[in-house]
């Protein structure tokens, strides 16, 4: 990442925007539970999948679907299901990739693993998290394609 410029509007601006993604995932998991519906981010690690996997492939650098990111394979529990925020403790990361977003900071793509038609994070979960609260619909990913026995399980 390159080096910010300090600008006290965007640090502003970044705080702001963090409270109100916070505010949404409190929303959402206020709704969920109402409604009796799901709204965990689905947590899966590789080695999980280890008995049902057919094979993988590197797939290259792709433009995603940010409504087709559903889980993360380290940090599941520190968003929701849309990737808001649950926790502050690492806010301070999510605002600095806020800020290098409204600088025009050229981020690495993000890592993603693909199976089906699903993506799960293995790396750069803040960077979906900024990119879905800043109203982005596509983010560049670096992306290994897993073929499966049987599909994802359901995050709940």
């Amino acid at each position: 990442m390159q080096s910010q410029v300090p600008n006290p509007y965007i640090d502003q601006l970044a705080v702001e925007k963090f409270k109100k993604a916070k505010r949404q995932g409190m929303w959402r998991t206020m709704m969920s539970w109402l409604r009796k519906q799901c709204n965990n981010l689905l947590s899966l690690d590789r080695d999980s999948l280890k008995g049902s996997i057919q094979g993988q492939r590197y797939a290259g650098l792709q433009t995603v679907a940010l409504d087709q990111i559903v889980g993360s394979t380290g940090r599941s529990h520190e968003f929701d299901r849309a990737f808001f925020p649950r926790q502050t403790h690492t806010m301070d990361r999510w605002l600095s990739l806020a800020k290098a977003n409204y600088q025009s900071v050229s981020l690495p793509p993000v890592d993603l693993v693909k199976v089906g038609d699903q993506y799960i994070v293995a790396d750069g979960n803040h960077r979906v998290s900024v990119a879905r609260a800043l109203g982005q619909e596509f983010i560049e990913a670096n992306v290994v394609e897993v073929v499966t026995a049987v599909p994802l399980p359901c995050p709940c």
